[in-house]
């Protein structure tokens, strides 16, 4: 069996393995920098084998774009796993909930147009994880049979699931209760076994049972144990049902959890790894935001079979934390060598310490044992992208742009009842307030609609909503026909105007607006750094609220915030 040290993992251990870059370069102050490229695949000096295990992927293959540190993107997840191992000596695992976004997502589809998009990009995840062949396993969430197609989903969009707490009298055929594989590289033999919560069950999956006792019976059938072999489990479930899983049933050497997250930060970079006992539970973020990434590593020349003797694991903390040590310590060297009152023998100390370290870098892993290396990966545009991937991800746009704008030509929202109020657009709101429109043209909101145009999703029915006036209300934008509604106009926020146009009374107008209008569109997933006082700063200013930009005093305005986020992130994505 692998893993049996006893090593505890903390998160300042372990660390990211990338340092991710925002998507947006609107800001003029954020440097931006061209994805770095992956690391190219040689032969190791070592015997290597590399696991990458996702979170659930919802049906999401791109981050919206929005955030200072946009992550996701099936493009940027696949060109790491491609530059980071090699094909024949890797496994991809994925715990279900694959196809679509979850019933309860704020961007779940609500029409046959969303739905039409959502089952586009399931053919598209669907099609990636079968190019990567038996080094994939899949498991079966609940967001899986939550289309309109309910469990006849998981016939349309094929893959190799495996569901192990599945009754065996309503399993159909397409799921196996166990998957063997073999990692053709070093010829080590994995056993995987996919467990489902049983209180996220739903119409269109098989009856589920409790998954510790399936996987404890389905273990037990087992006829001896391999040379070479690991044991894995996905727990398509909570954390605290995958640290069930790794206490109760014994021998396993990988338990993933592969979610629903609980957090916004535990959906987007996932957790530390940890051990139960001598398991390691991996966990990583879901919607493709950030993957865990594990390497097994053995001499060329140790006596086979190498992984099996875990005797001889020894953790390698990941390459970035080494080689910001190596920085740390040239810099402690540096300033006691310019120091003629340092210790000599202190700094013989640091400079032996570096030689030590420096070392570790070059060897890349023990010379009589074998190594175990950790690394949360986030998904971002500092990732190199695959370029079939990314072909992929620009059809599917195009094809989103051309379906849409045919569905939606001529359709025009309805019109408001007799004597309720219409948009009027802000032509017509110029005509008295032209110092508050020409404040308002300068405010990222003037150009919203712009950045769907660039990036040709002008269309798609996840953006479109935030970035045109009065969505879908009566009198406001559609998809294609947006009434001259295009940017986030002054109706958006003071409502539809034609009733104070008509009669400039006060009464006319929403003057107050609720912070609930603004946290419609400024949502922790889509706006990062959003603060209420801090993006008033922005909007309110000369023509436009100056008594109530002076009342918010000084301070921090949303400009600012982004600035800071994204220089915390390092910087904007080049534009691709």
């Amino acid at each position: 069996m692998f893993f049996r040290s006893a090593i505890w993992i903390s998160a300042s251990i372990l660390g990211l393995a990338c340092s991710p870059r925002s998507q947006d370069s609107s800001d003029a102050a954020a440097t931006t920098h061209a994805p770095e490229a992956a690391p190219k695949v040689q032969a190791p000096p070592s015997r290597e084998i590399d696991l990458f295990a996702f979170g659930a992927q919802q049906g999401y293959i791109a981050p919206c774009g929005c955030t200072t540190e946009p992550l996701g993107g099936l493009h940027y997840a696949v060109g790491y796993i491609e530059g980071a191992s090699d094909p024949s000596a890797r496994l991809i695992l994925e715990p279900g909930s694959l196809l679509f976004p979850l019933p309860t997502d704020p961007e779940a589809p609500a029409d046959e147009a969303g739905w039409a998009q959502a089952q586009r990009r399931a053919a598209l995840l669907t099609e990636r994880v079968l190019a990567w062949g038996d080094a994939a396993i899949s498991g079966v969430g609940p967001a899986d049979v939550g289309s309109p197609l309910g469990g006849a989903a998981l016939d349309k969009y094929s893959l190799p699931r495996v569901l192990t707490n599945s009754d065996a009298a309503s399993r159909p055929p397409q799921l196996a209760a166990a998957t063997t594989r073999i990692i053709a590289g070093h010829q080590v033999k994995v056993r995987a076994w996919v467990v489902l919560d049983p209180q996220l069950a739903r119409e269109g999956l098989p009856a589920l049972t409790d998954p510790v006792a399936a996987l404890t019976k389905a273990r037990a059938t087992q006829k001896g144990a391999d040379a070479d072999h690991l044991d894995i489990v996905v727990v398509h479930g909570s954390r605290d049902l995958a640290r069930r899983v790794a206490g109760e049933v014994s021998g396993l050497d990988l338990v993933i959890v592969g979610g629903p997250q609980a957090t916004t930060e535990g959906s987007r970079l996932g957790a530390a790894p940890f051990q139960v006992g001598t398991t390691w539970v991996l966990e990583p973020g879901d919607r493709g935001q950030s993957l865990s990434h594990l390497t097994l590593s053995a001499p060329r020349d140790l006596k086979a079979p190498p992984f099996a003797d875990s005797t001889r694991w020894q953790f390698i903390p990941p390459v970035e934390q080494t080689r910001a040590e190596l920085t740390r310590l040239d810099e402690r060297i540096a300033s006691f060598s310019a120091d003629p009152s340092a210790d000599p023998g202190f700094l013989a100390n640091l400079k032996k310490e570096r030689t030590r370290v420096k070392a570790s870098i070059d060897a890349g892993g023990p010379e009589d044992g074998v190594g175990l290396r950790l690394q949360q990966v986030k998904v971002s545009c500092k990732l190199a992208p695959d370029a079939a991937t990314k072909k992929a991800l620009d059809a599917y746009d195009g094809w989103v742009a051309a379906e849409n704008s045919a569905r939606f030509k001529g359709v025009f929202t309805p019109s408001p009842p007799k004597g309720a109020p219409t948009y009027v657009g802000k032509s017509t709101c110029e005509d008295c307030h032209d110092e508050a429109v020409a404040f308002w043209s300068t405010t990222h909101h003037a150009s919203a609609y712009r950045t769907l145009v660039d990036a040709n999703k002008q269309f798609d029915l996840s953006c479109v909503g935030c970035h045109v006036t009065g969505f879908k209300q009566p009198g406001g934008a559609h998809v294609v026909e947006t009434r001259g509604l295009v940017d986030v106009q002054c109706e958006q926020c003071h409502g539809p105007g034609s009733l104070h146009a008509d009669n400039p009374d006060p009464s006319n107008i929403r003057r107050e607006v609720s912070p609930a209008t603004c946290l419609a569109c400024h949502s922790p997933e889509h706006s990062d750094t959003f603060q209420l006082e801090a993006y008033l700063r922005n909007v309110l200013g000369e023509g436009h609220g100056e008594d109530a930009r002076a009342a918010l005093g000084p301070g921090p305005t949303g400009r600012e915030l982004r600035a800071a986020g994204l220089a915390k992130a390092g910087g904007a994505c080049k534009k691709m």
